[in-house]
């Protein structure tokens, strides 16, 4: 966790990928400003207005760390289902302390841009879910063209994409390009104007190599060839070092897995280097 105490920030995780990244010549994104899940326990125990002051300094803290950020999830994981939202955010005052749901059901996140508009005039900032093919599809519709709407300044949307093995279970599988063509082209409809999309935090948890292969050939390619898809992230790398098993594209001995043979492959074809 970066945040380690009130006004104190530990960098260094964040630096690592950070500076890897720009070593490298690769865009590095920003994850995240504001969550309602993995922050520092001493937040639940503040009133509305200490939030908002928590929430200021937090955010001055990043602009003046990393003033030229490109890619921004603002705000993660706000869909609300039943009253309940997809992150635990009414353990916190951090609804109440950006202005509440107000008359939009959003006010709160659309504040969330407009504060991380007046620090990063020139970055891409994107709103990011979870479910987003499967269960909570039209929520994440609704959400993300009211932000629109009402004058968010939001630059794209994200699709974290942990949900492909269960669109895998319950859906074609080679319906997939459709359903992510469906999202975008209703978002862009009740926006009244296109905004980008990212694969923020692409894996596929499948110990079954075939499926492994079957459903990231399905899924990757489709992403990769649509041009409103803007970037792809690959949440973990190797086996049993991501947040839950048989993610990695390697094994823990380093062995290349039928996905990443099958990406290997793919990314060195015609059709991917035309995209």
């Amino acid at each position: 966790s970066i945040h380690t105490a009130r006004g104190q920030f530990n960098w260094t995780n964040a630096d690592r990928a950070y500076n890897y990244a720009k070593e490298h010549g690769f865009p590095f994104k920003f994850h995240c400003l504001i969550w309602g899940s993995q922050y520092p326990s001493w937040i639940k125990n503040l009133s509305v207005s200490e939030t908002y002051d928590v929430i200021v300094e937090w955010m001055d803290a990043v602009k003046a760390h990393y003033p030229d950020l490109e890619l921004i999830d603002v705000v993660n994981e706000a869909i609300c289902v039943n009253g309940k939202y997809h992150s635990p955010y009414e353990e916190t005052k951090i609804i109440e302390a950006l202005g509440g749901t107000g008359r939009t059901g959003y006010d709160w996140i659309i504040k969330a841009f407009h504060m991380a508009r007046e620090r990063w005039p020139n970055a891409k900032l994107i709103y990011n879910d979870y479910n987003t093919f499967t269960w909570q599809k039209n929520e994440f519709v609704d959400l993300v063209s009211s932000l629109v709407k009402q004058g968010a300044p939001i630059d794209a949307y994200g699709h974290q994409s942990h949900d492909l093995d269960d669109f895998y279970k319950s859906f074609q599988i080679n319906n997939f390009g459709n359903t992510l063509k469906e999202i975008h082209n209703s978002i862009t409809q009740k926006a009244g104007k296109e905004l980008q999309c990212y694969i923020t935090e692409y894996d596929i948890s499948q110990g079954n190599e075939s499926t492994y292969e079957t459903i990231m050939e399905n899924t990757f390619k489709p992403m990769w060839e649509a041009d409103f898809v803007s970037g792809i992230t690959i949440w973990g790398f190797v086996n049993g070092a991501t947040w839950r098993e048989n993610t990695g594209l390697v094994t823990s001995s380093g062995t290349d897995r039928s996905g990443m043979t099958w990406l290997k492959k793919y990314m060195a074809s015609d059709a991917a280097k035309n995209a």
